[in-house]
């Protein structure tokens, strides 16, 4: 499921919008088990805890590290988990160690719980520790060293009934090794596990169970001994029996499974169920839809068994006759079974009158996929309300190919649908010649049978509706991506619709540019006048957009236009400017960018355009500007600043561009560590929202660059050596006369006053420092740009993570 993740369409995909790593909750896709519950960030490494070692309070309980790059907010959690259905809910869940950097965790054979740590921030330390956590009251303990030396002990030396009693032990890891070695010893010891499957402690009876499955895989004799405890009084045997009989796929055991299919325990049903499945028993069929009918998608859990086993025990033709069955659940099972058979019968429910049936049909069939229904599901997307079945279909017609196909996709982004799906429709026409090697849903490698396809069938199809896209009734997003469509695909006949777009003061500024990037690209006869037109309008963006290409037509006055412009224009024309000049081909544009170069370094340089005015001149080979640039760099060199080099960054940023740097730049992808508010991120790092109302644009440039020069508060880490010697080690909370005031693992409030303190070490930050190794000035601009958009303090839950920097974002 990786391909979610780089998705085409961004943002995961349906990860996200489909909310699949949510918890259950209402309307989730069926095909998925839905995860208990959401943890911390950064799980790295798991441990059980054995049973011995600790105090009887952490009996059953599971620690999991979680690393996020900070020590202030790292450490190892505990989860106790419970009972619930045919699967789990947790109990308790509470931090175990805190103000360290854990990278995975252990339980020796001493009793001591092991982690590895690594020491600070996200870069190599070099320090790599182990530490070990224990009880002081209980580490000389008869029982820690009774365990010790077991672990430690020659198993193949000790008797049958030694090894049986031991299947008893408090501690797993000695069980488990009990087991071991009896189930060695082969059908000798079969007599041994079943009288401890008798007996009366819980946990032998497992061991019992699992050791006569070990034996059974060579010796079936053992099948004879495992086959009764189906009807074992314990509920966890019984569940452990038919699990364990389904391993072994025997099939003498198929008719007891199919009556242990009415248990009163879910967690037997389920092990029955799973049995079954991997043994193919068709009889079951009849049991396991009146299973389904009873549990009513109640349990997840259950019904995800109940349809590995359907799968495996039905036919294709048999599940497809139950799409006429009364029951939801029924026919939502059966969906789910052919979709694991990949069978496309599966088409029999897409028009069911349960819109959940029906969708999980839709998911299925692109998802799974099911390519011999890709025609059915295509003809849903007139019928379909539903979005995320529309958007399947969309992508069905696109991997069909046809010039059918084409011509549905045209009629779809011309009707009155979801200007989202509109919008899809126009980009598979302009991905047409091309079909990308991801899918366009699922975002794994999924290539279509056809590399590449001829142009003039989408050209065509897209051509007649163009009309009809072009007005203020059809939402920008859909115009832009019918532009888009158009200089893809090469529609030169549209440039009349397109002119008409730059010239309507009733389309919006983004569109009006859009039209005339269009037009730019097919570089016809009639350009000039619009890019005259839109350089005379009263929208910024628009003369913006026209600068570069009226200094392309017009070379000889060119020059004389831009230093106009660098003269009288706004900062965002005076940066357009700057950048025209560079590509300039007249050498006019040297003398006039050395002009500019001294003008900066008399300070007369607007802030916002002095990044663009230096990577213009960079581009020049006049030797007067190359030498100017040079002294320039030498004096930077002797600069003791270590932001002077950035300072050009402070403005003139697109808050837009920063949202690509912050969720999806590969290398510094702030998202995993940050949060804004509500929209979601990582919290290694202190949440960013109204950030920008908080700070200045130095400071926000500084915690790019050098993120440890002021680390946010609740996030420095300080070593503090105290007269005496003392180190405590602590997030700093406050340091003034009075003292340092600490919160370290074991206090939320320690003060250290201020005659014990001999010295106080900062950990540098937990962001690494390369963003200037790894993004450019100008992406560095743009980052800074979109920090000092976040001015609000809260979002709605709803919206997408940092869509504020989106909004915020002016021309």
């Amino acid at each position: 499921r990786v391909g979610y993740q780089f998705n085409p369409r961004g943002n995961a995909g349906p990860w996200n919008s489909e909310k699949l790593w949510h918890p259950r909750h209402p309307g989730q896709p069926a095909y998925l088990l839905p995860p208990i519950v959401n943890i911390e960030d950064g799980p790295s490494g798991i441990a059980y805890y054995p049973g011995t070692g600790l105090t009887s309070d952490y009996a059953g309980q599971l620690f999991i590290t979680h690393f996020k790059g900070a020590i202030s907010n790292s450490g190892i959690f505990t989860y106790k988990m419970k009972p619930s259905g045919a699967s789990y809910a947790v109990e308790a869940a509470a931090p175990f160690l805190t103000g360290a950097l854990p990278t995975d965790v252990r339980f020796g054979p001493d009793g001591k719980l092991y982690y590895s740590d690594w020491a600070e921030g996200w870069p190599k330390s070099k320090r790599g520790r182990i530490y070990s956590i224990f009880d002081p009251k209980l580490a000389d303990s008869a029982e820690l060293k009774a365990v010790k030396a077991l672990i430690a002990s020659d198993f193949t030396k000790k008797s049958n009934d030694e090894l049986a009693t031991l299947l008893a032990h408090a501690d797993w890891r000695v069980r488990l090794e009990a087991q071991y070695s009896l189930a060695e010893r082969g059908a000798a010891s079969i007599a041994v596990f079943s009288k401890a499957a008798a007996g009366s402690n819980e946990l032998a009876r497992r061991h019992a169970v699992w050791g006569l499955g070990q034996i059974a895989r060579k010796t079936p004799a053992a099948l004879a001994a495992l086959r009764p405890l189906l009807a074992h009084t314990d509920a966890e045997v019984r569940a452990q029996a038919a699990k364990t009989l389904g391993d072994l796929h025997d099939a003498s055991s198929a008719e007891i499974l199919v009556a242990t299919l009415t248990e009163a325990s879910p967690r037997v049903r389920f092990h029955a169920a799973e049995a079954l499945a991997k043994l193919k028993h068709a009889p079951a069929a009849p049991a396991l839809l009146a299973s389904i009918r009873a549990n009513d998608n109640a349990d997840a859990t259950l019904r995800h068994a109940y349809v590995m086993s359907l799968a495996g025990c039905a036919t294709a033709e048999q599940l497809a006759a139950l799409a006429s069955d009364e029951s939801a659940a029924v026919r939502l099972a059966a969906v789910l079974a052919l979709r694991r058979q990949q069978s496309p019968t599966i088409t029999a429910f897409l028009a069911d009158k349960d819109a959940y049936v029906a969708k999980e049909a839709a998911l299925a069939i692109n998802d799974a996929p099911i390519a011999a229904a890709y025609p059915a599901l295509a003809d849903r997307l007139r019928q379909t309300r539903d979005e995320t079945v529309a958007l399947r279909a969309l992508n069905a017609h696109f991997r069909l190919g046809t010039p059918d196909n084409a011509a549905a996709l045209a009629a779809f982004a011309a009707s009155a649908a979801a200007a989202s799906l509109r919008e899809e429709a126009l980009d598979l026409l302009a991905l047409w010649p091309k079909p990308p090697a991801r899918d366009r849903v699922v975002g794994v490698f999924r290539p279509t049978t056809d590399k590449t396809r001829p142009t003039e069938v989408a050209a065509a199809a897209l051509a007649p509706i163009l009309p009809r896209l072009f007005g203020a009734s059809t939402p920008d997003n859909v115009q832009i991506a019918a532009v888009g469509a158009i200089r893809t695909l090469g529609l030169k006949d549209s440039v009349g619709e397109l002119a008409t777009v730059v010239a309507d003061n009733a389309q919006s500024p983004s569109m009006r540019v859009a039209a005339l990037q269009a037009l730019d690209g097919f570089d016809v006869a009639g350009l000039s006048t619009s890019a005259d037109l839109a350089a005379a309008s009263n929208s910024p963006e628009l003369r913006l957009a026209a600068l570069p290409i009226n200094s392309r037509l017009h070379p000889e006055s060119a020059v004389a236009r831009l230093s106009d412009l660098i003269g009288r224009g706004t900062p965002k024309e005076q940066q357009t400017a700057f950048r025209a000049l560079g590509a300039a081909k007249d050498p006019q544009a040297d003398d006039l960018l050395l002009t500019q170069l001294q003008r900066f370094a008399a300070g007369e340089i607007a802030p916002a355009a002095q990044l663009d005015l230096l990577e213009a001149a960079a581009l020049r080979d006049d030797p007067r500007i190359r030498q100017v640039l040079a002294d320039r760099e030498a004096a930077l060199a002797q600069n003791p600043d270590p932001l002077a080099p950035f300072r050009v960054c402070l403005e003139g940023g697109d808050p837009v561009k920063s949202r690509r740097i912050f969720s999806n730049d590969p290398v510094m992808q702030c998202m995993r560590c940050h949060r804004v508010g509500e929209y979601g991120g990582g919290d290694a790092g202190p949440d960013l929202a109204g950030i920008g109302a908080r700070e200045s644009l130095e400071y926000l440039l500084e915690s790019v660059i050098k993120p440890s020069a002021k680390i946010a508060k609740g996030f420095e880490i300080v070593s503090v050596t105290k007269a005496d010697g003392e180190v405590v080690v602590g997030t700093l909370l406050s340091r003034d006369t009075t003292g340092v005031r600490l919160k370290t693992s074991d206090q939320d409030a320690l003060l250290i006053p201020a005659s014990q303190v001999k010295s106080v070490e900062s950990a540098p930050s937990a962001m690494p420092e390369i963003a200037a190794l790894v993004l450019s000035k100008a992406q560095i601009r743009d980052l800074v740009a979109g920090l000092a958009s976040l001015t609000e303090t809260s979002a709605p839950r709803e919206k997408q993570p940092l869509r504020a920097m989106r909004q915020s974002a002016t021309p």
